[in-house]
């Protein structure tokens, strides 16, 4: 019984951090119909920046942390206003956007090289490493921190969506945002906030994650790849059903790692996939959230 503990905290861990992700991508497919491939550098500049201001500019965490909030914020809406809406001004069609957007991934990754360099890097910690036991399970409060995060956003992102008057307005842009628009909603405005709160959700992730991980500039690429799969898994444009995606990898994961070999939880999770796109291609939660909505 306390294995299976371990094995399913070791999951939710790895799931939540990718179910961050996902649901981020998913958050700014809802509003622009388009994948977003800079949602993983968010989280390399998270963890790179608590750095930044933790530790080179000696800030106390509960300064630092809004600090990062912000330059990734701040980083979210340059996307979106120098990357994606010139784009879609010039009527560019939804690969080109994309492709636009994995051009925004290379220059962050470039100039977090040349800021912090190829080496790993140790990111502080906000919350303890040292190990805790909760009804016979080892557990750090670090990896709690990842998973309550992850709870407490879903709650948030539910909240906003299905009892506010904006998170109408949100699922109505992410319908037709012409219709919207028509409707007197700016939807311009809408998809500038998707981009910005999925940055602001990168970047606390890269904050929760580094002290496990440690901070480097390529860590961002395989987020990107983990949460694109939560999302496919899961259902598109549905940051709920993402986030469902991204447990199920997290928990396939681990419970691979456990009674096998850790090298062959890709290729499993890849094949699961295909074999998803193939037998229900809308994802596991995907035609229900679309009947919902």
């Amino acid at each position: 019984m306390q294995t299976f503990g371990i094995l399913i905290l070791s999951g939710l861990t790895n799931g939540s951090v990718y179910a961050l992700v996902g649901l981020s991508l998913a958050m700014t497919y809802g509003a622009s119909r388009v994948i977003n491939f800079a949602q993983g550098e968010f989280v390399m500049l998270g963890a790179l920046s608590t750095v930044l201001f933790v530790t080179t500019f000696s800030l106390p965490m509960v300064v630092g942390i809004p600090m990062v909030l912000i330059v990734c914020a701040t980083v979210g809406f340059l996307v979106e206003r120098l990357a994606y809406r010139p784009l879609v001004r010039r009527g560019s069609q939804p690969l080109t956007i994309m492709i636009g957007t994995l051009a925004c991934a290379s220059i962050m990754t470039g100039t977090a090289l040349l800021i912090w360099g190829p080496n790993q890097l140790f990111v502080p910690n906000a919350f303890s490493l040292e190990g805790v036991t909760i009804a016979g399970i080892t557990s750090t409060p670090q990896q709690l921190a990842i998973i309550a995060t992850f709870a407490f956003l879903m709650a948030l992102i539910w909240f906003m969506l299905y009892r506010t008057t904006f998170g109408l307005t949100i699922r109505a842009v992410g319908i037709d945002p012409a219709v919207a628009t028509l409707m007197g909603i700016r939807a311009e405005t809408i998809i500038a906030f998707s981009f910005v709160f999925s940055a602001i959700v990168g970047g606390l992730t890269g904050g929760l994650v580094g002290p496990l991980l440690g901070g480097h500039v390529s860590m961002g690429i395989m987020l990107t790849i983990k949460g694109f799969m939560a999302v496919i898994l899961g259902g598109m444009g549905s940051p709920f059903a993402a986030a469902a995606g991204g447990i199920a990898i997290g928990l396939l994961e681990a419970t691979v790692a456990f009674y096998g070999n850790s090298f062959y939880a890709e290729p499993i999770i890849f094949g699961l996939i295909l074999m998803m796109l193939i037998i229900r291609p809308t994802g596991l939660l995907g035609e229900w959230e679309a009947n919902r909505k």
